[in-house]
């Protein structure tokens, strides 16, 4: 989930809490200075991660931003689009297909495709619609909402149904896949990570530190037997395995943007999270509360 005006006020309110055991090896770098993509994540096989600008939130959540990114591997950005109108959540299809939430706000969302310049609208959802899980198998996506208590699933022909309905879905945004099939969901307001087994049943994996009430986790993705999650209101980026156990993989905690190692680096509200698995590269975009922040990023040690 993105920003809400009033967290202009985190950095004021901003405390430590304990570090967790981490790799000494890690690193934090910018990979694209003053850059306004805020949101979401996905990266194609050459590597070129793709970007959502959602901007900042009007007073019905709906943001600002009208553009998506794609940024080369080297830090060169372009335009996929400047049409839209603050861009949730994202996919890529095998095809090259590029999936988005546009227009969200309290009250609707619409799932939108985009490919060799053209834009169609696929579906619209009630509410403010989170992240993106393609089945590219089954030729359908699971969609999170951030004001409804729902995960929803969509077919490629734009029809929408409740793949499950729980109370504790509302304030999810988060969502990747892991082993088999196997899905994890993030919840904004709480901070809570969710498995979903292959019955639809959800447990309990983790929770994140709690330290800017209702503005915990931003988004989630899956590599190599653990959870990579940004810590939106504690201005860390976090590591869960399959236990449970939450590590600080990097972030002082400070409000800032410092590059360096792990636990001396600094971010601005991270958001977006995304692994380049061929890379074994972690993209970290910033939410900015309002001004342009940079991506930032962290290449994993090899386990």
């Amino acid at each position: 989930m993105k920003k809400i005006n009033s967290f202009v006020l985190l950095c004021f309110l901003l405390v430590s809490i304990p570090h967790f055991s981490q790799n000494s090896s890690v690193e934090v770098k910018t990979l694209l200075k003053d850059f306004s993509g805020n949101g979401s994540i996905t990266i194609d096989a050459e590597g070129k991660i793709y970007i959502n600008e959602y901007g900042t939130a009007n007073s019905d959540i709906s943001g600002t931003g009208k553009h998506i990114y794609v940024i080369s591997p080297e830090g060169k950005p372009t335009i996929l689009s400047k049409e839209v109108s603050g861009a949730v959540g994202n996919t890529l299809a095998p095809n090259g297909t590029y999936y988005f939430n546009n227009g969200n706000s309290f009250y609707k969302s619409d799932l939108m495709s985009y490919k060799d310049g053209k834009m169609k609208k696929i579906a619209t959802l009630e509410g403010f619609s989170g992240d993106i899980l393609l089945d590219s198998q089954n030729d359908f996506f699971l969609i999170p909402s951030y004001t409804h208590p729902v995960l929803r699933k969509v077919s490629m022909d734009g029809i929408v149904e409740d793949y499950i309905e729980d109370e504790r879905l509302k304030g999810v945004t988060g969502i990747t896949y892991g082993e088999k099939n196997i899905i994890f969901v993030s919840n904004f307001t709480t901070g809570k990570i969710y498995k979903i087994d292959n019955n639809q049943s959800i447990s309990e994996l983790a929770t994140l530190p709690v330290v800017y009430p209702g503005y915990v986790i931003g988004y989630i993705t899956y590599f190599e037997g653990h959870i990579y999650g940004t810590g939106y209101g504690s201005n860390k980026i976090y590591q869960v395995d399959m236990n449970g156990k939450v590590e600080v993989l990097a972030g002082s905690g400070e409000y800032n943007e410092k590059d360096g190692s792990a636990l001396e680096a600094g971010f601005i509200t991270p958001n977006g999270i995304e692994i380049d698995a061929k890379r074994r590269r972690l993209y970290i975009s910033q939410n900015g509360n309002g001004r342009p922040a940079s991506l930032r990023y962290i290449d994993l040690p090899k386990s």
